[in-house]
């Protein structure tokens, strides 16, 4: 066999393999199903809901809780704190435990491409165009999606407060 045809052989194993883990890559990392993306809804099966966060976390009394949550704003809101010592991990992670996200992945992927209009002094930031204010509430439900909450974490705080004398995550 001559050097050009060996070489030709070797060329076309790379181009395949690099046009295989360029779909591996993509069906991986970047391919996410639509559902991945919609919102849970107050049934999506989690390890917890926020009113065992409440009950659990807060001492407030079961049947309140039930109340407190079928009257609350709108979409059925709570109000998530962030403070600045809440992490990017930590706070996914804890959507995802709770049940306002779907996948953690997914959600970390609606963050990353979120439009951010400006953000505050004290910051978690998602990358360099990206950061959600700390020291501060936003409302969310477990009936916005993922690119709801993102938006909602990146341009729409309800309030800030400068010091946090209890350090709950979830407040009714």
């Amino acid at each position: 066999m001559n050097k050009r045809v060996k070489t030709g052989i070797y060329l076309s194993i790379v181009i395949g393999l690099l046009i295989f883990g360029g779909i591996f890559a993509y069906l991986t990392f970047f391919a996410k199903s639509d559902d991945s993306f919609l919102a849970p809804g107050r049934n999506w099966n989690s390890p917890k809901k926020v009113e065992d966060y409440f009950v659990e976390r807060m001492g407030v009394d079961p049947m309140e809780v039930s109340a407190i949550r079928s009257t609350s704003g709108p979409q059925g809101t709570v109000n998530l704190r962030i403070n600045d010592k809440t992490t990017l991990d930590a706070l996914i992670g804890n959507l995802h435990y709770y049940g306002f996200i779907r996948d953690e992945k997914s959600f970390r992927y609606a963050l990353e491409h979120t439009k951010d209009i400006g953000s505050g002094d004290k910051v978690i930031v998602v990358d360099k165009n990206r950061a959600i204010d700390a020291n501060a509430e936003y409302g969310i439900s477990e009936d916005m999606d993922a690119w709801q909450i993102a938006d909602i974490l990146l341009n729409r705080p309800s309030g800030h407060f400068a010091f946090d004398e209890y350090g709950y995550f979830f407040m009714p």
